[in-house]
């Protein structure tokens, strides 16, 4: 029973809608956080159907912001549920509902948005209702959902015990410093800012896949020496359903599959070496134990298609240069790691892997591990279609981003290098992602931008389409730019 100050009974109840996560196995986790502790469970049962599930009940503690996963089992494929919160006092939430996966192992047809980047102060365009409209399979979020280091920084609290020698003398004790209980507590205050009404509403009726990128890691280019980590991962866990991590606390990488396709989900930031170290054989992005996971599976996936998560991009083009810092933030500031695993896949003859990002604040679609010549069996002005019989073990790099936040350019393209298969080659990036000379040239233009993946591996041939979509900001509606179709 959870009490008041004043003994009274003081009810529970859902803090905000519930996040819908991956399913594995017949089996869904639904993330729920609620205003106090005490036991909670889910009912759960198939739309138009009486028949009632119940997850077991968990417990609501403090320790993780009342928050917990609940499990829900036996799952039909392709089907319909609704359900909903029940709390120990006998207080109900409402009720939301959401759809399973097709079938697992079989040949079928999926969708999915992927992109990132949502800054709390430019959450005004409800670009969440226009994900809904497309009802899709689940949502890939690829980072910085929410920004540690804008809007107020988190990483600032270091700063006011950096030269006490009280500080000192907690670390020699083996003690919690009070700075961070502080940062966990700004960690959890972020993500509670940018769940908006409009987030929640669509978190609570499609799958989220998420994973974290620098900002919501806590800082602008973050690495593997970020002090406050833990705190990151730990509050992540609080926002997101479990993925069951490869890791039990160290990075929160991860696989699952749907219908017939094989998907990894990388994390790129808790292992990875500062960008500007020299890149060679001790610099990595993923760091040993994730890489040879990473690499093993693809070796093993007999799936047609093999989906890559990064949040960083893996072309030439779009890596980040901020924070006055030597060295790229991508892939293109890892090209040793990059050519490992570019490598592996060609001596493997490892066919048919679809990378997809965000972060560069651009759509753009690259191709790697390419051969001369490069042919399209298909070209128009705003589409183009590629045979993966042709194209032996290049490697698609797909990004799209930012889903609230302003525009921002890559790199400038090399010409000579869109001839050079050593190089990633540009399908398609939009204009307005070409960099300008100067940077008041710049558009001041608030981005809404994801890109769409359609996936049918009964269809013959079996197809992948990749299309990109803007914000219209006179029409406010999402446009599409262009369109990546691959066959096998």
């Amino acid at each position: 029973m959870v009490l008041s100050i004043w003994g009274c009974e003081k009810p529970n109840e859902l803090f905000r809608a519930p996040v819908v996560g991956i399913e594995q196995n017949n089996q869904v986790p639904i993330l729920i956080k609620a205003t106090n502790i005490g036991n909670v469970r889910i009912e759960y049962q198939k739309a138009n159907k009486s028949l009632t599930n119940l997850t077991d009940w968990n417990k609501l503690t403090d320790a993780n912001a009342f928050t917990t996963n609940l499990i829900l089992r036996n799952l039909h494929s392709n089907s319909n549920y609704r359900y909903r919160v029940e709390f120990e006092n006998g207080h109900y939430s409402e009720w939301f509902m959401f759809k399973t996966f097709p079938a697992a192992e079989q040949s079928g047809k999926f969708s999915f948005i992927f992109s990132s980047c949502m800054r709390e102060k430019y959450l005004g365009f409800n670009i969440f209702n226009k994900i809904e409209q497309l009802s899709p399979t689940f949502v890939a979020l690829l980072g910085d959902q929410m920004y540690g280091d804008y809007d107020g920084n988190l990483n600032t609290i270091e700063q006011y015990l950096a030269n006490d020698s009280l500080r000192q003398k907690m670390i020699e004790d083996g003690e919690v410093l009070l700075s961070d209980k502080t940062v966990l507590q700004a960690f959890r205050n972020k993500y509670n800012r940018v769940f908006d009404i409009n987030y929640q509403k669509m978190a609570s009726s499609i799958p989220m896949m998420a994973i974290w990128d620098d900002h919501d890691f806590g800082r602008d280019n973050s690495d593997g020496t970020y002090p406050y980590k833990k705190e990151a991962r730990k509050v992540f866990k609080e926002n997101f359903p479990d993925y069951s991590f490869v890791e039990e606390d160290g990075g929160i990488y991860y696989k699952f599959s749907i219908t017939d396709v094989d998907i990894f989900v990388l994390d790129t930031r808790w292992h990875r070496s500062p960008m500007q170290n020299e890149d060679g054989k001790v610099k990595t992005m993923l760091g040993r134990e994730q890489l040879g996971w990473l690499l093993d599976g693809l070796k093993e996936s007999t799936s047609t298609f093999k989906l890559v998560f990064s949040s960083v991009p893996l072309n030439d083009y779009g890596g980040d240069t901020s924070s006055g810092r030597a060295g790229y933030d991508s892939w293109m500031g890892y090209k040793f790691e990059r050519e490992k695993i570019l490598s592996f896949i060609k001596d493997n003859h490892i066919q048919g892997i679809l990378m997809f990002s965000g972060d560069q604040h651009y759509p753009s679609a690259h191709i790697l591990n390419w051969q001369y010549p490069l042919k399209p069996i298909s070209q128009f002005e705003n589409s183009i279609e590629y045979s993966l019989q042709n194209l032996g073990t290049a490697v698609f790099d797909f990004s799209a981003s930012p889903l609230n936040y302003k525009r921002a350019t890559g790199h400038p393209l090399i010409s000579e290098n869109q001839k050079n298969p050593l190089f990633s080659f540009e399908i398609f990036r939009a204009a307005w992602g070409i960099p300008k000379n100067t940077i008041e040239d710049e558009p001041p233009v608030i981005g809404s931008v994801y890109g769409l993946a359609e996936v049918n591996t009964e269809s013959s041939p079996k197809r992948i389409s990749v299309k990109f979509y803007e914000l219209n900001h006179e029409t406010l509606d999402m446009v599409e730019l262009y369109h990546v179709g691959i066959i096998f």
